[in-house]
């Protein structure tokens, strides 16, 4: 008889015809020390170039960050406030954090939650009633596709910065039936934008709202670190921003800016918010200086870029196709699951180390080397791990293979959209953590 527990071996029955002799689940989890943001790292006496974290900025580690978090701590104990924010977890640092990414992302009011999924997740769950309906790219974050299953309203999915496919769809839809499309600014997995200007030109045509995660985005791209809609001069046109502290804030926890009739409304009926503690006060006071910092050291963004373009100049140099990112992310596709092997082999032999990624983070019958450089790292530090992919490839077919699913990675993320109303593409849970 059939039990709840069946799908636990199909499951790797399924991933290991995927993954044929590559796969290795111990490469997935590697145990790292508690401070694996800095760019050498020690893992069992053995010193690593890293260059897997999204601490884009290097702030995790940051003296004054680390101060203002520890004043929270030794006055007022590890996980307090104790208490969702209706209760009793609502302080004048949450507030305080709240006023100050409103004026950073010039808009009425923000909302700080203890987890980025939940912001992105209750956000769209929320908003999106009966008889409304949210579009979202096939290749957003996960927790975007969660919210728009979870909402009470209709939900579509369009391919991949697909503008014709969400026009299509759009244009299906009456025209004073309310609607909401949701993508993220910058594509975790690899590193490409959201065409702003071109969705919110749709957003007016149609009458919809734009929602844009910009997890990635902020601080890292525009003149000022604001992220994706900065980049692309739309900042004031971009309805909901939402983001997470776990990239270059350096922190934890999430947030959603925007009008504040719209978080007022959240506020009250999002469960991510109401059923959940505070974020707690030593994080929150850390964050509150990270945000300071981002606004007041443009040189660590300086210093990011210089080394993203050292790093895909070298790679491009190698024979590596890495298509066109405009973010941080950087990645090198593979077919089937090449790259845990190969990944394994950087830490193993070369002392290096990046994250692997598979289906359904990335297409079936793909893998990919995902790489992020920090603001901490060098130039010498990014040459050392082009030499090092570079020698991998000499034992492992990484060259033929990036080229063969590359192109696969492009046709799919053209076909990734699905008609309206049915249930999301599996390659759209995209593993970047919130």
């Amino acid at each position: 008889m059939p039990d709840i527990f069946d799908k636990c071996d199909e499951f790797w029955s399924r991933m290991k015809k995927v993954a044929g002799d590559h796969f290795d689940p111990t490469v997935f989890f590697r145990k790292f020390p508690v401070t694996n943001c800095l760019p050498r790292v020690e893992v069992e006496g053995k010193q690593y170039l890293q260059v897997a974290t999204n601490d884009y900025l290097g702030f995790a580690t940051h003296p004054e960050v680390i101060e203002a978090a520890t004043k929270v701590v030794s006055e007022s104990g590890v996980g307090t406030p104790l208490g969702a924010r209706p209760l009793t977890g609502n302080t004048q640092l949450h507030l305080d954090l709240e006023e100050k990414l409103a004026a950073f992302r010039g808009t009425e009011a923000a909302l700080v939650f203890n987890l980025g999924l939940g912001a992105m997740t209750g956000t769209v769950a929320c908003m999106v009633g009966r008889r409304e309906r949210v579009f979202v790219d096939a290749y957003a974050h996960g927790c975007l596709h969660d919210g728009a299953r979870l909402c009470k309203g209709e939900a579509s999915w369009f391919g991949h910065n697909d503008l014709d496919d969400l026009e299509s769809q759009l244009k299906a839809c009456p025209l004073e039936q309310p609607k909401l499309i949701a993508v993220d600014g910058v594509y975790g997995m690899t590193g490409d934008l959201a065409p702003l200007p071109e969705l919110v030109k749709l957003k007016h045509k149609y009458k919809a709202q734009l929602f844009v995660d910009d997890a990635h985005g902020t601080g890292v791209l525009g003149d000022n670190g604001r992220g994706t809609p900065e980049h692309f001069g739309v900042e004031a046109e971009v309805d909901l921003h939402g983001g997470t502290f776990a990239k270059s804030f350096g922190t934890f926890g999430g947030y959603v800016c925007g009008n504040k009739k719209a978080l007022d409304f959240i506020k009250f009926v999002s469960p991510g918010f109401v059923l959940t503690k505070g974020l707690p006060g030593c994080i929150t006071a850390a964050t509150i200086k990270t945000l300071e910092l981002m606004q007041t050291m443009p040189e660590r963004r300086h210093q990011l870029w210089s080394n993203v373009h050292t790093l895909r100049t070298g790679l491009r140099d190698a024979g590596f196709i890495i298509g066109d990112p405009q973010g941080a992310v950087t990645s090198i596709y593979t077919r089937g699951a090449l790259a845990l092997s190969a990944v394994k082999m950087l830490m193993e032999d070369h002392n290096v180390i990046v994250n692997p990624v598979m289906y359904p983070a990335v297409p079936y019958g793909t893998s990919i080397i995902r790489m992020t450089a920090s603001a901490l790292h060098t130039s010498e530090d990014m040459q050392c791990l082009i030499d090092a992919i570079v020698a991998v490839s000499k034992k492992l077919p990484l060259h033929e293979a990036n080229s063969a699913a590359a192109h696969k990675a492009m046709a799919a993320a053209k076909s990734a959209g699905t008609a309206a109303g049915v249930t999301a593409p599996s390659s759209s849970t995209n593993g970047s953590a919130h």
